[in-house]
């Protein structure tokens, strides 16, 4: 625990930009690892990680406009069905 918890204790800066190179699959693992990494991970200041991840993913079909890209990146890669 003592190295992990002090990761959360980095600038915000440094995060994005780690979150940067993360696929859409990584970004929705890392934001079920802690209560601190999803809160930064579904923030609305990261919204830009996630369109970032999903527009260079090569394949995807366009995203609906119901759903924001968490949501639509959950749909397309969990196993498990939100119905």
């Amino acid at each position: 625990r003592g190295i992990l918890q002090k990761m959360t204790d980095m600038p915000l800066d440094v995060w994005f930009e780690i979150l940067s190179y993360l696929d859409p699959l990584d970004l929705l693992r890392i934001s079920r690892t802690t209560k601190n990494l999803r809160q930064l991970v579904m923030s609305k200041s990261s919204a830009f990680i996630w369109e970032w991840a999903r527009l260079a993913t090569e394949g995807l079909p366009p995203r609906p406009d119901d759903l924001n890209d968490p949501q639509y990146i959950n749909l397309l890669f969990d196993r498990h069905c939100h119905v």
